[in-house]
């Protein structure tokens, strides 16, 4: 067994390597009941260790598509090494929002590759979006413990981009994010100017979180094994909800019925989160960078109890921008500001 040299940090403690029985034994033989979901080109599964320590488990296998098996022929080692190293460096490594690694699994020449995190998974982000599991409440906290993650990674110099953040690799309780191969349920995630120059901007995470936003205040998940190639985008699919209502966003057209209903939601949040939405993907000179959008979504009257603050103010700089009408130009939209009726 071949086992390449990982290049820890000199100021982490170094992950425990583990066989692939080892992983078997911790998932019960990767058994149905221990099952999270797919990734691309792999799996992830609950586990326990002898000593009674509940942990989540990561494996990736070889793909046997054709051409793809031939140009991600090394894909789960790759993967491997990059997550080690990005989980072990010393700016991420204490960061309440991001997994925990405990050991790995790389075995070469039989393609086993795995990872270990110190996380008790209640399930990922995709596979509740649209299910009653999560409050109003619990929604907002979700994206805003999302946004910190990227806020976090975005500050580090040089800055640290995903291009993407997918709801499948966001664990609950705690939050998972890596960047994963392009496949196609990836493509509600992918920033739309993506397929314009094929090149990854420097705002690509704004537009992907706004996505996974939206999945969590309409109670849809637009990616996953049920996305087909000829679904209607998300951000289509937004703004064409919108534009049914007449564009009255006190509505809060894109904020589900049942939502809507409970305690803690708040008219205003929901024109402010519509507007956030928005704002994100559209061009991505105009969209706000991950601090703002923290700021954002904790100024929100669910959190203050009231209005005022960043949230107004930014509002109110959206507000005054030239952006009256919707135009089609190479597949991109203009979206109309939302303005909020003055007091």
């Amino acid at each position: 067994m071949s086992v390449p040299e990982m290049d820890f940090s000199a100021d982490c403690v170094e992950p425990k390597e583990y066989c692939w029985r080892d992983l078997e034994l911790l998932t019960n033989s990767f058994s149905k009941e221990n099952f999270i979901g797919k990734i691309n080109f792999g799996k992830v599964y609950r586990g326990k260790t002898q000593q009674g320590q509940e942990v989540t488990v990561k494996i990736w296998f070889y793909p046997d598509v054709g051409r793809i098996a031939k140009h991600y022929a090394n894909y789960g080692l790759t993967r491997l090494e990059s997550e080690c190293i990005f989980l072990t460096h010393p700016d991420v490594v204490n960061h309440p929002n991001l997994v925990k690694l405990i050991g790995y699994c790389c075995e070469v020449e039989d393609q086993h590759f795995g990872v270990v995190y110190d996380l008790r998974s209640k399930d990922t982000l995709i596979n509740i979006t649209d299910k009653d599991d999560l409050t109003w409440k619990q929604r907002m906290q979700v994206a805003s413990a999302i946004a910190r993650v990227l806020e976090h990674l975005h500050c580090q110099n040089p800055p640290y981009l995903l291009h993407f953040v997918h709801p499948a690799l966001i664990m609950l309780d705690q939050h998972l994010l890596n960047q994963d191969v392009m496949l196609i349920s990836d493509i509600p995630y992918l920033d739309n100017s993506f397929f314009k120059t094929g090149d990854w901007g420097p705002t690509s995470d704004q537009f992907s979180f706004a996505i996974v936003l939206l999945e969590l205040i309409c109670k849809h998940a637009f990616g996953g094994e049920k996305w087909k190639y000829d679904d209607q985008l998300p951000e289509l699919w937004a703004w064409k909800k919108y534009k049914y209502s007449g564009f009255q966003p006190v509505d809060c057209p894109l904020v589900h019925e049942s939502l809507k209903r409970e305690p803690g939601f708040h008219a205003f949040d929901g024109v402010a989160i519509t507007k956030l939405i928005f704002r994100c993907v559209v061009y991505h000179q105009i969209r706000p960078t991950m601090s703002q959008i923290v700021q954002f979504i904790e100024g929100l009257h669910l959190f203050t109890g009231g209005f005022g603050g960043t949230v107004e103010g930014l509002l109110d700089e959206w507000d005054t921008e030239e952006s009256s009408s919707v135009k089609k130009k190479r597949g991109c939209f203009h979206f109309p500001c939302l303005v909020r009726k003055k007091k």
